[in-house]
């Protein structure tokens, strides 16, 4: 289920178009919507909300629609892919269980492990697995990300023109994805399906990366970063995320510098 018309940051929007005219302040006052984050696998929920704002949809009603269509399918996706890593990690729990040097002596004890990972396996996901099975995810999710945070604070070129970003903000945000052990792996899950979403309603802006972590960037700081733990808001401005369409229209050979 989605909502519109969230929050305070709806009235911030409309308090800053205050010196424009009626008409042109109605124009520019962006529509918001939102979803809470509510997988199926409980120990994933943390009552995170995603929210999308846009200047180009009708209401806050439609953006909270197209918001909940992308999310929904995403959320599912990322959900299976959870739980085939976590089949992974039984497998190579079983695999130990199994592994050819084991002592005779110690062969009725590997059945009786091995019996009782099936049961495991049939009872639920365990949360040790779980666990360990979002933060591989999250990771591998993330890596670009990580990537481009480490090569832009480690040169004068990375950064967009015109941007001053915080090069120790960048070094610790990749930190955090790379060394996630003990994070909450329902923040975990909204970060990676914040992206998954977001290349979602992008569209072509898949083609370029760079411009995704730029924004991703951008939206983590506003949220307070990676080291808050608690409930987060993430907010995905479409316009700026759909802009980068225009520009590379603008600028289709990405190997000359614009002037």
């Amino acid at each position: 289920q989605w909502c519109s018309g969230k929050k305070p940051q709806a009235e911030k929007h409309k308090k800053k178009s205050g010196s424009d005219s009626s008409e042109t302040q109605e124009a520019k006052v962006p529509q918001l919507g939102y979803i809470t984050v509510r997988p199926q696998e409980i120990f994933l929920c943390g009552d995170h909300t995603l929210e999308l704002q846009s200047t180009v949809l009708s209401s806050g009603h439609e953006a909270g629609w197209w918001l909940c269509q992308h999310a929904t399918a995403q959320m599912s996706i990322l959900e299976k892919q959870v739980k085939a890593e976590v089949s992974a990690i039984r497998a190579l729990h079983l695999r130990r269980v199994h592994a050819p040097n084991k002592d005779v002596d110690n062969a009725a004890g590997s059945e009786e492990d091995a019996s009782q990972e099936g049961q495991d396996s049939e009872a639920g996901v365990e949360e040790a697995d779980l666990t360990k099975a979002m933060q591989v995810v999250h990771r591998r999710i993330l890596e670009g990300f990580a990537a481009w945070c480490l090569y832009v604070s480690g040169t004068m070129f990375g950064a967009p023109r015109g941007c001053r970003l915080d090069f120790e903000a960048l070094r610790e945000m990749a930190r955090q994805i790379e060394e996630n052990q003990e994070r909450p792996s329902d923040r975990l899950f909204v970060e990676a399906l914040l992206l998954r979403v977001m290349e979602s309603l992008g569209e072509q802006m898949l083609q370029c990366p760079e411009r995704l972590s730029y924004l991703l960037f951008q939206i983590f700081q506003e949220a307070g970063g990676l080291l808050d733990l608690g409930p987060a808001n993430f907010t995905i401005d479409m316009d700026k995320l759909h802009d980068g369409l225009v520009q590379m229209n603008i600028h289709t050979n990405p190997y000359t510098r614009q002037k």
